[in-house]
This record gives C-alpha cells, sequence and structure tokens, in this order.
C-alpha cells in the first residue's frame, strides 16, 4: 500500500519552485537507483548529474523550449554505453572481483563470458539493450525520488543529438536516453491538482 501512495504523490512536475536539492538527498536517489535490477548486474548505463544553470539553459532550446530543465535544482540524465564492450565488461569484472573475492582465474572466465555475450550483439542491438536497461532504473529512480519527496518529471521529449553535441558524450562513449528535471514543486504548478488518471485495473491486468 505505500508504493501505491508514493505513485499517487508523484506526479510529473511542470513548474519547479528553485528550491535547492542538497547533495546527501541526491546521492540518497541515485544510491538507490544504482541497486535496481539489472541483466547480468552489468548495468551498461550511468547517471549524468547536471547543476550548472548556464549548461542547463543550453539544453532547453533542445528540450523544445521546457523551461523546468533549467528552473529544476538539477537535471538527471540517464546516458547508455554505447563505447566498447570492455567500457561495459571490466567495470563489472573488477567489482565482482573485489566484493566475492574471485581468483585470477574465476574473473577471467567470467570476463570472457560476458564479453562474447555482448560481442555477439551488433552494435544497434547492444544500444538497444542498454536503452532498455536504462528504463528499468528510471522506475526505481521516480519511486526513489517520491519517498524522499523529491518531485520528478522524466521527458523523452529532447533532442537526443544535441544533448549528446553539448555534453560530448559520444568521446566518453555514452548516449543520452532521457533527462529527468528534480526538485521540488512550485506552489504555483496547478498539475499537482489534476486528477491521476490511468488504465483501471481491469483493463491493465491481463489474465490467459
Amino acid at each position: 500500500m505505500y508504493l501505491e501512495k508514493l505513485q499517487q504523490w508523484r506526479y510529473a512536475t511542470a513548474d519547479f519552485s528553485g528550491a535547492d536539492i542538497t547533495d546527501d538527498v541526491l546521492d540518497k536517489l541515485l544510491n538507490t537507483t544504482r541497486l535496481t535490477a539489472s541483466s547480468y548486474g552489468l548495468q551498461p548505463y550511468c547517471t549524468l548529474v547536471i547543476r550548472n544553470k548556464g549548461l542547463r539553459e543550453q539544453l532547453v532550446n533542445h528540450s523544445f523550449g521546457q523551461q523546468k530543465v533549467a528552473d529544476s535544482s538539477a537535471l538527471v540524465i540517464f546516458a547508455a554505453k554505447t563505447g566498447a564492450v570492455a567500457d561495459i565488461v571490466d567495470p563489472y569484472i573488477s567489482e565482482l572481483s573485489q566484493q566475492r573475492q574471485l581468483t585470477n582465474e574465476e574473473a577471467e572466465n567470467t570476463r570472457n563470458y560476458f564479453t562474447q555475450k555482448l560481442q555477439a550483439m551488433s552494435a544497434a542491438t547492444r544500444k538497444e539493450w542498454a536503452v532498455r536497461q536504462a528504463y528499468i532504473g528510471l522506475g526505481t529512480f521516480l519511486l526513489a525520488a517520491a519517498e524522499l519527496e523529491v518531485d520528478s518529471c522524466p521527458m523523452e521529449g529532447i533532442e537526443h543529438d544535441a544533448y549528446d553535441n553539448i555534453l560530448s558524450l559520444k568521446e566518453l562513449g555514452l548516449s543520452t536516453v532521457f533527462a529527468c528535471p528534480v526538485g521540488y514543486r512550485s506552489e504555483a504548478d496547478t498539475t499537482q491538482f489534476q486528477k491521476k488518471v490511468r488504465q483501471p485495473l481491469s483493463k491493465f491486468k491481463v489474465v490467459l
């Protein structure tokens, strides 16, 4: 029932108050997100936190003029890892070896297994997989934000290539998936008072 209340509380915030999220709260939010389910545990995406107001103002022009990108406390971007397979596999193997105390042989066997799995995919398929993984993370991110009483507004309506260029993501082997302004709702945001409309359970649930 608690999770249902969080879902009822959160909404796609249209106007932010300008109040800042502390680094501690933002870290709690992202720490919960990083623990979300991920295929093989590989996490083929990362989060970028943009506090710089000038940079966010630039991105407004590539977000169909949505001022919330600049008016929020921070802009969090989920970016897929689109570079070398090693950029996905190696960080995981490093953590796995340390935390589970793998032998060198076990670590290499695991590295080879995941490397072969990912190299068997085309670059396009691998990117699509990474994007889907990012969306799993988004679900956790939104609920964690609500639990911390942080408002959010996930946005697909952005110019992805422009984001990549402005943030120099291609050089980092990354590609923008979506952006999510976070902060605290403005009292003047009338969207918060609108009734949440979703399909009733009787139509949402299909029993075969």
